[in-house]
């Protein structure tokens, strides 16, 4: 599909979008998103007092408007944590393919400004040398080890017009959660990842999870036939270890337009504290894809006009003042799935 054709197609789902979207859909959203775990669609259901058919038609409708779900999958929990690189040099993505750490490639973004570059992130396994690899890279501008990932809860009942159509930040909303959150400092930390090790999984586990990131609703009986093995074991290994890897759900597509959205990431230093109430907050927000958390620093990757970039600035402004913000190239951005093909089912780890 041409560039032309792909920004219209962008922009007649936003248009759907912004059409049908109503409060019963954002409630719907938000329940969804409010699972800590992979819920049947049969329970979903339950949980929201309708019958499972009525669940059915209600996903179909997300899906004719390119608002599409994925699961939200614990990396720790399978000795995988992420690693993100920002760089002064122009990298093209299949120079980065054509060597052995391109494998591990999660996500590649040219950077438009503040200058020319490139905004990088890995998969990278537990054990693995970190300054070996990043020496690989020259004008290095920064690297962080990502600890925990937070995907967007897009609560659109706060932050949605639904008289006009269009979004609204309810500022006030996000500043009060933060307040909230910075009363109970004992409550809020990065989690200690030496707990996930105790995590058992192999490769049909890892293959059951590439399903689900493709259809998070999808049936057992469903991927069982789509991998060819047997469905009581499917079942076995679902809920053995893949039910222990999985925390939810998260938006894989969001049709927001295309002509009035940039594409930013944000890099924020600041106490553990702060960081996440920071995440906590912007989570809120439909434009934010993800925010990616190190001991002490934040990203946040989000897709937004330019007036609503400026208020979301001054908002970060308020409780921080080293930060910066990269524009990145939406068109030429590559996001790759978890490296299934680079598990050892022999060594029973990635092969590095």
């Amino acid at each position: 599909m041409s560039e032309a054709k792909n920004v219209e197609e962008l922009r007649r789902y936003a248009y759907n979008f912004l059409r049908h979207i109503n409060y019963s859909l954002a409630k719907l959203v938000e329940h969804i998103l409010s699972y800590n775990y992979l819920p049947s669609k049969t329970e979903m259901a339950k949980d929201l007092g309708i019958p499972p058919y009525e669940l059915s038609r209600r996903l179909s409708v997300f899906r004719k408007l390119n608002f599409m779900f994925g699961v939200n999958v614990d990396l720790c929990a399978i000795n995988l944590s992420r690693l993100i690189i920002i760089s002064k040099d122009s990298i093209d993505v299949e120079e980065l393919a054509s060597n052995k750490s391109g494998h591990f490639l999660n996500f590649y973004s040219p950077i438009v400004l503040p200058f020319n570059g490139t905004l990088l992130m890995y998969y990278v396994p537990y054990g693995l040398d970190i300054g070996s690899f990043t020496s690989k890279f020259k004008n290095i501008v920064s690297y962080d080890v990502i600890i925990e990932t937070m995907y967007s809860k897009a609560k659109l009942t706060e932050h949605f017009d639904f008289i006009n159509k269009k979004f609204k930040v309810n500022w006030n909303r996000l500043h009060n959660i933060i307040s909230e959150c910075l009363k109970r400092v004992d409550e809020v930390g990065i989690r200690d990842v030496r707990r996930c090790f105790k995590v058992k999984y192999d490769s049909l586990d890892l293959l059951i999870i590439k399903e689900l990131e493709k259809d998070p609703f999808r049936s057992l009986i469903g991927i069982s036939n789509e991998l060819n093995v047997n469905y009581a074991k499917v079942l076995r290994h679902y809920n053995q270890h893949v039910s222990k890897i999985i925390r939810g759900f998260r938006l894989r597509a969001i049709p927001l337009p295309p002509e009035a959205s940039l594409y930013v990431a944000i890099g924020i230093k600041a106490d553990s504290t702060m960081l996440n109430a920071l995440a906590k907050a912007l989570t809120e927000l439909i434009h934010v894809a993800a925010i990616y958390l190190s001991q002490n620093s934040m990203y946040a990757l989000l897709v937004c006009d330019q007036i609503l970039l400026n208020e979301l600035l001054k908002f970060i402004a308020n409780y921080v003042s080293n930060y910066d913000i990269y524009l990145l190239d939406r068109s030429r951005r590559v996001v790759f799935t978890i490296p299934y093909t680079e598990y050892s089912k022999f060594l029973k780890y990635w092969a590095t």
